[in-house]
């Protein structure tokens, strides 16, 4: 079965307190840590696409782009997010084989990605899952990381052998 993720950025980042202290300041650099810190992640799903609306750019297009292995998706003039990403989840479901995850915290929207077979998150619990598996790795990274620099050895060898190889090791 795949994965999915389709993120409502703009819901995302002005639900996040950090993004959305950014994005008062710099709407730029609130996408770009948005989709930076998403792009952690892309390997927790078989695709991930972020979603920003661009419905009020006057004569603006849909575009699309892969930044860091994430989909990012403007909507068109006229197009909000969660209308795209009701197209999105309405044309991957007549694949049974995908499981579709929306992050938002629309309620409408909600309804609708579930009445179209879709799951949610809302944007506390992607938080929450995307801290969880960051402090996971961490915790075992550390614990790899400690294994890869102990000595083994040391703790099997005598003292007055460590001794011998200390002093032929300074003798060069």
């Amino acid at each position: 079965m795949k994965e999915y993720l389709i993120v409502d950025g703009y819901n995302i980042i002005n639900s996040w307190e950090d993004l959305s202290a950014h994005a008062l300041e710099d709407m730029d650099y609130a996408r770009f840590r948005l989709i930076n810190y998403l792009s952690q992640f892309n390997n927790l799903w078989d695709k991930l696409t972020v979603v920003f609306d661009a419905h009020l750019v006057a004569g603006g297009t849909e575009s699309r782009e892969i930044v860091s292995a994430v989909e990012v998706i403007f909507t068109r003039e006229g197009e909000r997010a969660d209308n795209l990403i009701e197209k999105i989840t309405h044309k991957l479901k007549s694949n049974r084989n995908i499981n579709i995850w929306v992050a938002t915290s629309d309620q409408v929207e909600q309804q609708t990605i579930f009445s179209r077979g879709a799951l949610r998150l809302t944007p506390g619990e992607l938080k929450r899952l995307l801290d969880t598996v960051k402090e996971d790795v961490r915790r075992n990274y550390a614990e790899d990381f400690f294994m890869l620099t102990r000595n083994p050895l040391d703790e099997r060898i005598k003292e007055e052998v460590k001794e011998k190889l200390e002093q032929w090791r300074r003798s060069k």
